[in-house]
């Protein structure tokens, strides 16, 4: 789900509403930066839920997830709201390497950066990448300090690297978390530009092999969004007739077991069904 395509699931305000624990809390977005990230998802949307909106506390939550730890302290300050991400799990993604020797950095390795520091009147700049010392950036252009960017290693003598844009880096490299008022407006707005939307819902078409086998030829080159609903309410709370009909919607959990399914848990069954088809061009 890297390269020219988009892969993007919706959830709400709302999320939340349910736990009064911020622990709880933090734990149940965490669940959803880990399904992103296991099944290359590179955007998370949150839309607004008239009822409940509790779209700063989630963004902060997916937003520290996705940042790698070494960066942490120098782009996220310290806030009540992330009291408990002690408990949230590591990505592990390839944009969080464990390694911090720089002797063991290659040629031509990635990582995500934060600039530390300007020098000279030249736009020269240092980055933190993750090992014992900010290191020299090759640039052509201004950056600013604390400004997050992706880079690539280029020289070993002296240690450098010059930035690259994410959309070059040949495999996952995270996801960007976004906030939008309106569902409606903003699907409307990625139907117009070619996207393929998909709703879940258990009101929605059982999703069979071959249902699973169309929708994957259909969203070949193509953005995908894959809207859920809220703990209280399906997506056709949000959306008006006119966007229901003009969406394909499913149903990844039919025969459930339970009265209902978490949001997160229908995440997690829904990116699963579809990475067995190939989505990404």
């Amino acid at each position: 789900m890297i390269g020219c395509c988009e892969r993007a699931i919706l959830i709400p305000s709302s999320l939340t509403m349910e736990g009064r624990d911020s622990r709880v809390n933090t734990l149940k977005v965490g669940q959803i930066a880990r399904a992103a990230a296991v099944f290359r998802m590179n955007r998370i949307v949150i839309y607004r839920d008239p009822e409940y909106n509790d779209s700063r506390f989630i963004a902060m939550i997916l937003r520290y997830m996705e940042t790698p730890q070494y960066l942490r302290k120098l782009l996220i300050p310290r806030r009540e709201e992330l009291r408990h991400v002690g408990t949230l799990p590591p990505l592990r993604t390839a944009h969080h390497p464990i390694n911090s020797k720089s002797e063991s950095l290659k040629i031509g390795e990635f990582r995500v950066g934060a600039v530390v520091e300007s020098v000279g009147s030249d736009g020269g700049v240092w980055v933190e990448i993750g090992i014992n010392r900010p290191i020299p950036l090759r640039t052509g252009g201004k950056y600013s300090v604390g400004q997050r960017l992706s880079v690539r290693i280029f020289s070993h003598e002296p240690l450098a690297a010059e930035p690259v844009d994410p959309k070059e880096i040949p495999h996952y490299w995270g996801f960007e978390t976004e906030i939008v008022e309106s569902l409606e407006g903003y699907l409307a707005a990625k139907h117009e530009q070619g996207s393929h939307v998909v709703l879940t819902s258990r009101n929605g078409k059982a999703l069979t092999p071959e249902l699973l086998s169309k929708l994957g030829h259909s969203v070949q080159k193509r953005d995908l969004a894959v809207v859920f609903g809220s703990p209280a309410r399906g997506v056709d709370a949000f959306l008006s007739k006119e966007s229901m009909d003009r969406y394909e919607m499913i149903n990844t959990i039919p025969h459930q077991g339970t009265e209902t399914v978490r949001v997160e848990e229908a995440i997690f069954a829904t990116l699963a069904l579809l990475n067995l088809v190939r989505l990404e061009d």
